[in-house]
């Protein structure tokens, strides 16, 4: 199969998620070709084309219409998620959003049934389902380790929403803008344990802003409408039950533990850094089963050592090339618009109190 020619919207040199996950996962794969990328000014498009050796522009319109560009990537902020996936649609392009797909669940369902009825191919970022620990947990839970699973806690800090944040990152803190605790933190959490556990059945939450402002710098404190503590009880489709809780930013006695129990063990996954997100993290698996009475570190092998990644560039590689098996073999292991959407209807119905 010759490299799928790849577009990033949203993929600045100066910095942030696509720089950093994107694009080194990119470089690395050979499935892949990464051709163009799209800023929100001249100044850096020009900086990306040096760097990267790539078109560039300033104009996320030119990138859609580049004849190299066969997958356009949107990692820009979710606002602008409906309006750019809506115009690369008319090109007939595959696509790949950034989760969230969009701010609702009706704009989510509009991109993905338009995809649908263009034939499109469509791969949504929920990589923390390939993450190695994440993996690992899955297969060993199948393998019969634990026995059958009768419960799992989660508890998560989402980093991102706490007491100060800078002005690049107030948009955060306003629930409008479809970027909170719940849709991304929780969001990236519920993917993992669903596909680590399969499908919840049932659900009561409770959903709460707990700090009403935040400070911006030095100088300003704006109100806060994005949820930021939220909690979960949940019955799985398997008869296991699930105890869900983020918080916004981080706390003292830890950002991340995951508890699957079952009947004749136990299995642990932590974050060795402060950081509850499980889709951009290291991870550290731990078990024990049988006679044993502590956890004990599980080795989580990278899947594709060969490619000498790390982190959520890891990550999002593994999802790139689950998405070009797909392409190839008729598959479907990676996430598409519709799976985005099975999740925006389950964040919506925790949003809500109940499933």
């Amino acid at each position: 199969m010759r490299p799928i020619g790849v577009g990033i919207i949203g993929a600045s040199p100066d910095g942030g998620w696509a720089a950093a996950a994107h694009v080194p996962a990119l470089q690395a794969l050979p499935e892949y070709e990464l051709r163009a990328v799209a800023t929100s000014r001249p100044a850096s498009a020009q900086r990306a084309a040096d760097l990267w050796g790539v078109d560039a522009f300033d104009d996320a319109r030119k990138l859609i219409e580049h004849p190299g560009v066969d997958l356009v990537v949107v990692a820009v902020k979710v606002t602008d998620h409906h309006e750019l996936l809506g115009r690369a649609l008319s090109t007939g392009k595959m696509l790949f959003s950034e989760w969230p797909l969009g701010v609702s669940l009706d704009q989510a369902r509009d991109l993905a049934d338009a995809a649908a009825m263009a034939g499109v191919a469509t791969l949504i970022g929920l990589q923390a389902r390939f993450a190695p620990a994440v993996r690992a947990m899955r297969e060993l839970i199948e393998q019969g380790y634990i026995g059958r699973v009768l419960a799992t806690t989660l508890i998560g800090s989402g980093q991102a929403w706490g007491p100060s944040t800078d002005s690049a990152h107030a948009y955060l803190f306003d629930a409008r803008n479809g970027a909170t605790t719940l849709s991304v933190s929780v969001g990236h959490a519920l993917d993992a344990v669903t596909h680590v556990l399969g499908d919840l059945d049932s659900i009561t939450s409770t959903v709460a802003v707990g700090r009403d402002t935040v400070r911006v710098g030095d100088d300003r404190v704006i109100p806060v409408t994005a949820p930021d503590q939220i909690a979960i009880t949940a019955g799985l489709r398997s008869g296991a039950v699930a105890s869900v809780f983020y918080r916004g930013g981080l706390s003292r006695v830890g950002d991340l533990r995951w508890e699957v129990n079952g009947t004749d063990g136990d299995l642990l996954l932590s974050s060795p850094v402060p950081n509850g997100n499980l889709q951009a993290i290291e991870l550290a698996l731990a078990g024990a089963n049988g006679a044993a009475t502590r956890v004990a570190p599980i080795d989580t092998p990278d899947r594709y050592p060969e490619l000498g990644l790390a982190g959520p560039a890891r990550n999002v590689a593994n999802l790139y090339r689950a998405f070009a098996h797909d392409q190839q073999h008729g598959t479907a292991e990676a996430p598409s618009f519709s799976d985005a959407v099975a999740l925006h209807q389950l964040l919506a119905a925790i949003e809500h109190g109940s499933l």
